[in-house]
């Protein structure tokens, strides 16, 4: 069935799908995003800690590597575990425990006495950061509205960036206050994150989930609320449009790799895949990259860094007012074009001016957050009921092995052969994901989601 355009009339039936826009919807989307934010503001902020880790503990390169991608590790089997557990045992349960995981190992990271500590502590705090991939996008698509889908899961992967710019704000703030400000970095997550355990308290399990699980009753009850809510009434044919399977579905990783979804699970892993292996390189090193540059300094290094994430609001603005406008597809493929040309074309310059460089990074940053949003909102949107969180945990899980790759390999290439063969391999990788795109995406706009 095709989602709906029309506006909907006050007291209207409608299908769950056709719920129009409403508080609850924007609450939830929110609290959603700020997981994303979390980890936007976790990753990112690490980034700046380092330049102060590595004064004071001097570490090796491989630890530093090690530093900058243990806790992509622990996301790694973070969105595996917590992903099929969502499909499981429920969205809610999971939504209020993963960030609990942050709050405790971003404390104890910020407490580490040596760097093997940190490397500890930081592989599970990305156990929660991980875990929340699959379950703020499954819970974000199975609540949003059919033509408005798009937007409210680009909204929620947007807030990764916001986390990004914020954690460097604040690492600017903390720069002055001594050898231990890494501490403070990255102590500071610890308040959001409780503030937004706070808040998703109120949440309600998915409909969808509880139909597909046989508990219907609860599951028409919780969306006839969220219909009453917005102001109309929800249609209670064919369970207004949700799943009608009841418990004979199971949530297994094996389901991922039959026949008639085996495309999606191969086009969701390693198209995210390609993008996060120069993503997260370029994203955890960008001021060690900046410094490395002649004339730069670790103050001008991090303001640059700040400047490239900001400018990245444009593409995603750019993402957010397309996205139930062309769709998904179109969108993704010219953002893995663009990503692509200006990697190559930034890797083949010879020695270029921090200005020019810093130029052609936030052009990337813009075109970036084609493929940046789109593989998020790909991965939440393509997978039946019963396996959808599964599915969005694989992907992401194959997205955290191509931004290891990215982290562990970037300082051994400036090191051994340079920053610009590293740069020319992201945009081959990019060209590829362009080529995937093309040849298996779905177009997901204006149609409701795989049920089963």
């Amino acid at each position: 069935m095709e989602g709906s355009d029309r506006t909907v009339a006050s007291g209207q039936a409608v299908d769950f799908n056709q719920i129009p826009m409403n508080r609850f919807i924007r609450r939830l989307t929110f609290l959603s995003a700020m997981g994303l934010f979390l980890d936007g503001y976790d990753l990112t902020i690490i980034s700046v800690a380092l330049l102060f880790v590595k004064s004071q503990f001097q570490p090796s390169p491989y630890m530093v590597g090690l530093v900058g991608s243990a806790a992509v590790v622990g996301m790694l089997l973070g969105s595996l575990i917590f992903g099929n557990l969502t499909d499981r045992f429920g969205r809610r349960t999971m939504y209020l425990l993963d960030l609990l995981f942050f709050v405790v190992f971003s404390i104890l990271a910020a407490c580490s006495q040596n760097m093997v500590e940190l490397i500890l502590f930081r592989f599970l705090l990305g156990i929660g950061l991980g875990a929340d991939y699959p379950i703020s996008s499954t819970l974000t698509a199975e609540f949003a509205p059919t033509r408005k889908r798009g937007v409210l899961m680009v909204t929620t992967i947007g807030f990764w960036t916001v986390g990004a710019i914020v954690s460097y704000l604040v690492s600017l703030l903390l720069l002055q206050t001594g050898p231990d400000a890494w501490r403070f970095m990255l102590a500071s997550g610890a308040i959001p994150a409780l503030l937004v355990m706070w808040g998703r308290r109120t949440i309600p399990e998915s409909p969808r989930w509880l139909i597909a699980k046989g508990e219907t009753a609860k599951g028409m009850a919780v969306a006839d609320q969220i219909a009453t809510d917005a102001g109309v009434r929800l249609n209670h044919q064919d369970n207004a449009g949700m799943p009608t399977q009841t418990g004979s579905g199971r949530a297994s990783f094996a389901r991922l790799f039959q026949k008639d979804i085996l495309r999606m699970t191969i086009f969701a892993s390693l198209t995210w895949f390609l993008f996060d292996v120069g993503n997260y390189a370029t994203i955890v090193f960008t001021p060690t990259i900046f410094k490395a540059i002649k004339g730069s300094t670790i103050t001008s290094s991090v303001l640059a860094s700040t400047a490239l994430q900001a400018i990245g609001l444009v593409g995603i603005a750019i993402v957010w007012l397309l996205v139930d406008r062309w769709g998904r597809k179109r969108l993704q493929v010219w953002g893995f074009l663009g990503l692509g040309i200006i990697f190559i074309v930034t890797g083949l310059l010879h020695q270029p001016s921090f200005s020019l460089f810093l130029s052609l990074f936030l052009i990337l940053s813009i075109v970036d957050q084609g493929p940046g949003q789109l593989t998020y909102v790909y991965a939440g949107e393509v997978f039946p009921t019963t396996v959808r969180a599964t599915g969005h945990g694989v992907a992401t899980a194959s997205s955290r092995v191509g931004a290891l790759l990215g982290i562990l390999v970037l300082p051994i290439f400036m090191a051994h052969v340079g920053l610009s063969a590293a740069l020319i391999v992201f945009g081959i990788l990019d060209l590829i994901g362009m080529g995937l795109t093309l040849w298996l995406a779905p177009e997901p706009k204006g149609k409701d989601l795989p049920n089963g």
